[in-house]
């Protein structure tokens, strides 16, 4: 018996030791935070020096691991990898999914005060209407631009959808390849929601587009499209904000166009994950990113849609003085948005383009 009793207690001596060895307490800074938090990101899409200067100030490494699309993103936190990270930078349209999935956690901004200098109109967007879940990182408006000078020779103006229509400016449009923003922007040519997922408005949007296509001189890769409005070549393009900054500043004759119609938004957001082992450390690297200058050198590395209202101050004059870094009150009121990623719409926007394009 008394044999027994000694083999049992040394059983449970033993499993207490090895329950010891695989509960490892963190290594702790002298503030008591963990010394490492973990963020998924896009890939080259954060600064090293805001990184470094993170773990100077709070002794808080942050490992990075990165993705190159939201698919991926999403696909590696469904299969229960979320816990291997504290923060994920997923765009606005993976929200609603990722909160189905409770893959994301409410955000306790009395730990993240900064919270104030983002800019109201952004704080709670369609995409997250109590601003409980999101805090907006950068974002990317994709409108139309002109050539005035070009405008000006033709006699004439672009203010509107009817003006694309002008014979003047017939194979002198370029578009910006992507299926689903051309066809939102057809939609909304054709009086319908631009983030209708609808067949029969999408067939609306197809008809227009084909009515179009006399009109347009080619879809092109962004880059392209940017190329040619630097060098003088069009006179009216549908870009992404970031070629619309580079295309201005080489070109001082390119200007916003069809300021009386609405322009898409989409947004890249910090969230917490739900499973996350470092949430005060998270919280605390968050409320840093929002610090005004921290903000500040993140547009200048990437200079894309400021939502730090007190960041502008920080920025260099070209880029605070950008309208599409720091964007005006009428273009925020033109914007939509597409907050869902509807698999049967896509399909019938690529297959309306796929049309649209074969009948050119």
């Amino acid at each position: 018996m008394k044999k027994l009793i000694l083999t049992a207690s040394a059983l449970m001596l033993c499993s207490t030791f090895i329950a010891g060895c695989g509960e490892k307490e963190e290594e702790k800074t002298a503030d008591g935070y963990a010394k490492e938090i973990y963020l998924y990101n896009w890939s080259e899409y954060m600064s090293q020096e805001v990184l470094d200067g993170f773990e100077e100030e709070y002794g808080i490494k942050v490992i990075e691991t990165t993705f190159e699309s939201n698919d991926e993103m999403l696909a590696k936190l469904l299969a229960g990898n979320n816990g291997e990270y504290d923060i994920a930078v997923p765009s606005n349209f993976y929200i609603d999914a990722m909160v189905e999935n409770n893959l994301i956690q409410p955000l306790n901004y009395d730990n993240i005060p900064n919270i104030e200098n983002i800019d109201p109109d952004y704080r709670s967007m369609s995409y997250d209407p109590e601003g409980k879940y999101t805090i907006p990182y950068m974002g990317t408006v994709c409108t139309w631009v002109a050539n005035t000078s070009r405008l000006a020779e033709k006699g004439l103006k672009a203010d509107t959808f009817e003006d694309l229509k002008n014979p003047a400016l017939a194979g002198d449009i370029l578009i910006s390849d992507d299926a689903q923003g051309n066809i939102c922007q057809a939609l909304a040519a054709s009086g319908k929601d631009p983030t209708s997922t609808s067949f029969e408005d999408i067939q609306l949007a197809k008809e227009w587009l084909l009515d179009m296509n006399e009109q347009i001189k080619a879809y092109s890769l962004p880059a392209d499209v940017r190329d040619s409005m630097i060098k003088g070549e069009t006179t009216v393009a549908y870009m992404y904000s970031g070629n619309i900054m580079q295309a201005m500043e080489e070109n001082s004759d390119i200007q916003l166009a069809l300021e009386e119609e609405q322009a898409s938004l989409s947004v890249d957001t910090f969230v917490i994950l739900e499973g996350s082992k470092h949430v005060k450390e998270a919280e605390l690297f968050l409320n840093y990113l929002l610090r005004p200058e921290v903000s500040a050198k993140l547009i200048e590395a990437f200079p894309y849609v400021c939502f730090n209202q007190a960041a502008v101050e920080y920025l260099p004059e070209n880029l605070a003085n950008s309208p599409m870094i720091v964007l005006s009150e009428d273009l925020k009121n033109r914007l939509y948005m597409l907050n869902s990623f509807d698999g049967e719409g896509i399909g019938y926007m690529i297959d309306a383009m796929t049309e649209v394009k074969s009948a050119r």
